[in-house]
């Protein structure tokens, strides 16, 4: 709900369930996903653009947020700066064949209840 200066209120969070792409993909679809992914690989560290398929496992590590997708990946928006992937964003693969996501992105997401 809006208040008169355009703020909304959070009135709590719905977590995703864990490694179910279609409930994350359905989430997405309506608002950003708070998620947490393996982070410290160099790959991804190193990201400079492209959609990533880099070597990463699910040892969640590093807190980013899911803004949209396309067919073939997800949006996803990191901390670090726009020096960091395409001005602070990821194309991340979206299949990749493994239950959990690639980077685990599919393992612990959440969305705000406004």
């Amino acid at each position: 709900m809006r208040n008169k200066a355009g703020l909304v209120k959070i009135s709590g969070f719905q977590v995703v369930p864990e490694n179910d792409q279609e409930s994350f993909m359905k989430a997405l679809a309506h608002q950003p996903v708070s998620l947490a992914i393996e982070g410290y690989g160099r790959d991804f560290q190193l990201c400079k653009g492209g959609v990533f398929n880099g070597k990463c496992g699910t040892q969640l590590s590093h807190a980013v947020t899911a803004i949209g997708y396309e067919k073939d990946y997800i949006i996803v928006k990191n901390s670090w700066g726009t020096g960091w992937g395409e001005n602070g964003y990821m194309r991340m693969l979206r299949n990749n064949g493994h239950p959990n996501g690639l980077c685990g992105i599919y393992m612990w997401a959440s969305y705000p209840i406004i």
